[in-house]
């Protein structure tokens, strides 16, 4: 009995040695080099938007602890079976597609091999789409009227409705509801589309006193209401109050404040907006903003949609004309290589901010030319502090009409930051500016400015775009016209009554002209014409609406 016991013993002992050996070699086994085997989608397929990526490996894989594989910058979540590693993307925006895999990301299933690394750049399908809406006050597009385009832009959109304005006057005040976000408003030229109205924001509250000059041109005046279709909703020529607006190569005239040699308006004091912008994401660029007092009024509450007292504007590019607090409000604010062009006799105040505690950035001009006409000359200022605690900062800014030495005036508030860096002449010679205002009168007293007017090189380095402008959501208008514009399409041709040109890979329509004078749009690389007859140009239309020269 005890001789079989130890037998059994032993052949259990030599069972577990020979399991052990074979565990041993299956890890030999396993001891491979990690490498990639395939991937698809591939950099010449036509990728789109919203899909896949699936990677395969020489074995099984997992992802290390404590690893971010990231999707265009952001860390996404991979579903991993065996082999096969898949990131799934929805990304309506994007041009490209960039699948980061950082070394060690990936390893074997026990860890002993990790995985090189992987950054895999995807170049972005983009679809043909022509524009959503032509606006053509010849009758050659869909409407004839801009807001009839608008109220047609779907509700809650989470990419560009593209509407293209020709050439033309068109006398109407818009407006782009809070429920419309993404409306690209793209014009042919900034000086010949021209959106534009006679209005004021001038209010009348007591018949017992006297009529308030401008009261017949009132939004609030009923007669004027009766007469023009306005409501007392109607503040301004273009009021924005949905997210993602976007316009290019637009004027936004008020006829009450414009000058009259040049637009055909009154030139009259009062408030009468041109541009009134009340949500989050609102850019410009190649745009006009005319009035007399308050042109612009960048307009945010805690209260409002979006992220409120700090939603973003953006503009580019731009002619902001006027005489009185012409561009003013609160919000975050950043206005880059534009002209302010300053039409009045005396007083010219470009500035006015109502900023309320916890604004991130206020307004900030960078690169921008103080112009206007000879007038304005040594009669003009910076900015005055309306309500609340105002910032104001202009960064490289070059003076063709020179500033009153003071640089900024009175207004009854203490501005929370004011201040320049960089201020040159019109032949880029530094200014003066001993002379600056370093007090300002609150409750009847001067109060010190707590701060520097004038600046150093490290205090205005920090208004950058990225922190402004991009800051956590990574919002890039600038991306829509520069590193994304198009060229001009090449080799057009026309024989008898057929246009043609070469087609452009991230084109999504073209735009056919003659004379300068739209004929209509084509996602195709040729065009039947009316006659061989006349100048024909085309011009192709990125994602965001933006066009070639």
């Amino acid at each position: 009995m005890n001789q079989i016991i130890t037998i059994g013993k032993n052949l259990a002992v030599v069972l577990l040695c020979v399991l052990a050996l074979a565990c041993k070699d299956d890890k030999a086994v396993d001891g491979t080099a990690l490498t990639l085997l395939s991937y698809t989608p591939h950099e010449d397929d036509n990728v789109p938007t919203e899909g896949v990526i699936e990677l395969t490996f020489s074995k099984s894989v997992r992802q290390a602890p404590d690893t971010d594989i990231t999707l265009n910058g952001t860390p996404v979540r991979v579903i991993i079976t065996d082999n096969v590693v898949r990131a799934h993307y929805s990304l309506p925006l994007a041009d490209h597609i960039r699948l980061l895999i950082p070394e060690g990301a990936l390893t074997d299933m026990d860890g002993a091999q990790a995985f090189s690394g992987l950054d895999l750049n995807l170049p972005v399908r983009v679809e043909a789409h022509p524009f959503d809406a032509i606006v053509d006050a010849n009758g050659h597009g869909d409407y004839t009227s801009v807001q009839a385009a608008i109220d047609q832009a779907p509700a809650n959109a989470t990419q560009p409705y593209l509407i293209f304005v020709a050439d033309g006057t068109y006398n109407e005040c818009i407006t782009i509801p809070a429920n419309k976000p993404y409306v690209h408003l793209i014009g042919q030229s900034r000086e010949g589309t021209r959106i534009q109205f006679l209005l004021n924001r001038v209010q009348w509250k007591d018949p017992a006193t006297p009529k308030p000059e401008g009261w017949e041109y009132s939004a609030y005046n009923p007669d004027y209401q009766a007469t023009t279709g306005l409501t007392s909703a109607n503040e301004a020529v273009c009021l924005v109050l949905a997210s993602d607006f976007h316009a290019e190569n637009l004027s936004f005239v008020n006829l009450y404040g414009a000058r009259a040699d040049v637009y055909g308006g009154r030139a009259a004091n009062g408030q009468a907006d041109a541009l009134m912008t009340r949500a989050d994401r609102i850019s410009l660029y190649n745009c006009r903003m005319v009035s007399y007092q308050d042109t612009w009024w960048v307009r945010n509450n805690q209260s409002d949609r979006w992220r409120g007292l700090n939603n973003r504007n953006y503009a580019d590019s731009c002619w902001i004309e006027g005489k009185t607090d012409y561009l003013y409000g609160n919000g975050n604010l950043l206005v880059e290589r534009s002209i302010f062009f300053n039409v009045g006799t005396s007083g010219n105040v470009m500035t006015a901010g109502a900023h309320f505690p916890g604004t991130a950035w206020g307004h900030i001009m960078r690169g921008c030319t103080v112009d206007g006409l000879p007038s304005a000359n040594g009669t003009t200022f910076f900015g005055r502090p309306w309500q609340q605690e105002p910032v104001a900062v202009w960064i490289d800014t070059r003076c063709k009409v020179s500033l009153d030495p003071a640089g900024w005036m009175d207004m009854g508030a203490l501005p929370k930051v004011y201040g320049e860096y960089g201020t040159t002449d019109a032949e880029g010679n530094p200014v003066d500016t001993s002379r600056r205002k370093t007090t300002f009168a609150v409750g009847g007293k001067q109060v010190p400015y707590p701060g520097n007017i004038v600046l150093d090189a490290a205090d205005a380095a920090k208004y950058t775009y990225d922190a402004i402008i991009t800051a956590d959501d990574g919002w890039d208008p600038r991306s829509y016209y520069t590193d994304k514009h198009l060229p001009a399409p090449a080799h057009v041709a026309l024989d008898g009554t057929t246009l043609t040109w070469d087609g452009l890979n991230r084109a999504v329509c073209y735009l056919v002209f003659r004379d300068g004078v739209l004929l209509g749009q084509t996602t195709e690389t040729t065009y039947t014409v009316p006659s061989a007859d006349g100048t024909y140009t085309v011009r192709a239309a990125n994602k965001y609406g933006n066009l070639s020269d």
